[in-house]
């Protein structure tokens, strides 16, 4: 372990305390619970333990082939007792407002019409989606405000039969969220793409919000699935929020809507993992995920999902392929993986009003790479800072970006550079937390420059995962 590395100046003393999500105030951590339209895993099995999460949100599709399997006759009872079941634990839904239904629509490829948009199908098709979509509305009204309009349009699986359209889905979001808002005036409307790293490569998002549609949105989502968190992303929400500011979309918050990485991975997946299975791996990308989610002023970022998926997925799902194992739960035990606990060290963490900050603080990595020896310089360039507030106690985030399936092992001893803000809370007790295991740290090797104006904390450890100081008292 790189924390017994004898040149490692640390001093366990205990573990960051967790919360139930009843506990916890507000936070911007949302959970998937999707796929439940089509029954794809059992949520009686995983209420208690999202409870116990602290996790604040939780993402819910809403299926209309589900809700209406007679014309004009809705039956909300499966999602009504979702809906309440969360809202008892402490965990807010929000809606994913979606997908066709047969009784409407023909030449689906499942019974479910996962992708199907009413926009082809006629009249009596588009009207019978309003009708629903209305009365979604009406019969969710004080339990839900949050409606995301479809799902990952950009992709043509999802955007069927004609194939992804960005002007058509700003007609889709246009017409349902006029229906949302005559039973909800001040419901939250949402729209998604997705795509990881390569989210702008075909243009779909810069059309979509450049046709005028940013005026009838509150948030824009991405569904960010990657093997890397940190790769291009500062610079593509970037293009995002300038493309929202000069489209009318100032007001737009811009969310993570959906993204994750499985604790196993089928052959052939699109993200093209080399290391197919590990738990310990999805943990790492989850903790960075909602670092920098945070650090880039994201108001939700939801993490896919709360138990594999086993069910149903040859009828459910268009690519008919078994799906990554993306559960913080099992799918077959319903047991936590190692996920679920580093999920309720991120909630613990991020409870209660902490916020991104523009606070100074660089590593130096000169005791282990001295500069006077021939060696790549990559590893500097790739160490990553991000900074937080809560309560006037400033938090000091590191690590390393390098890909969690190198097994990267760790390296000691680096020191850490941070500004000592005048407007904050001193830093008098410093401790280190540890992301992944929740252990807390005493750092024994620090001090002041001679102008009192910077900490140097001195004989760290790096990691491919997040690493905190600050001071003992900002801890719960």
């Amino acid at each position: 372990m790189i924390f017994e590395h004898k040149k490692v100046s640390l001093e366990e003393f205990g573990a960051l305390k967790t919360f139930t999500s009843r506990e916890i105030g507000n936070s911007f951590i949302s959970i998937g619970f999707e796929c439940l339209d089509r029954k794809m895993f059992d949520p009686e099995k995983c209420y208690d333990l999202l409870g116990a999460s602290g996790v604040k949100w939780a993402r819910c599709q809403t299926g209309w082939n589900r809700c209406e399997n007679q014309k004009e006759i809705y039956d909300f009872a499966w999602l009504d007792a979702i809906v309440d079941e969360l809202l008892q634990r402490g965990v807010q839904p929000w809606f994913n407002v979606g997908y066709g239904n047969k009784l409407y629509m023909t030449g689906l490829y499942s019974d479910a019409a996962v992708g199907f948009v009413p926009l082809y199908f006629g009249e009596e098709t588009l009207q019978a989606w309003k009708n629903y979509v209305r009365a979604l509305a009406k019969h969710f009204k004080g339990r839900v405000t949050d409606f995301e309009i479809w799902n990952e349009s950009n992709i043509g699986g999802f955007w069927q039969p004609r194939g992804a359209d960005p002007l058509d889905y700003a007609k889709l979001i246009k017409l349902s969220a006029d229906e949302i808002r005559k039973e909800i005036p001040d419901a939250k409307i949402g729209a998604c793409v997705s795509g990881g790293t390569r989210w702008w490569n075909n243009g779909f998002a810069q059309r979509l919000l450049r046709s005028g549609i940013a005026r009838d949105l509150n948030f824009f989502c991405m569904h960010a699935y990657c093997i890397q968190p940190e790769l291009n992303y500062r610079q593509s929400l970037a293009m995002l929020r300038r493309i929202l500011d000069a489209n009318d979309g100032a007001h737009v918050e811009l969310w993570q809507g959906e993204a994750g990485y499985a604790s196993w991975f089928p052959e052939n997946h699109h993200l093209s993992p080399y290391v197919r299975e590990s738990q310990r791996n999805q943990s790492v990308w989850m903790l960075r995920r909602y670092f920098l989610d945070c650090a880039l002023g994201l108001k939700r970022s939801s993490f896919f999902q709360m138990a594999d998926m086993k069910n149903n997925y040859k009828m459910a799902n268009f690519t008919k392929k078994n799906p990554a194992r993306h559960g913080l739960l099992d799918g077959e035990t319903y047991l936590p993986k190692q996920s679920y606990q580093t999920m309720r060290h991120l909630t613990a963490f991020f409870k209660d009003g902490m916020k991104p900050a523009e606070l100074y603080c660089v590593a130096r990595l000169d005791d282990v790479y001295p500069r006077s020896e021939r060696h790549s310089r990559l590893v500097d360039i790739a160490v990553q800072n991000n900074a937080y507030v809560r309560d006037g106690h400033p938090f000091f985030e590191y690590h390393l970006a390098e890909d969690m399936q190198y097994d990267f092992q760790g390296i000691a001893p680096i020191s850490i550079l941070t500004e000592k803000n005048p407007d904050l809370k001193a830093i008098d007790k410093p401790v280190l937390i540890d992301m992944l295991t929740g252990k807390t740290y005493h750092i024994k090797n620090w001090n002041t420059d001679k102008y009192n104006e910077l900490y140097y904390f001195h004989e760290l450890p790096l990691t491919d995962y997040p690493l905190v100081i600050c001071d003992e008292t900002a801890l719960p």
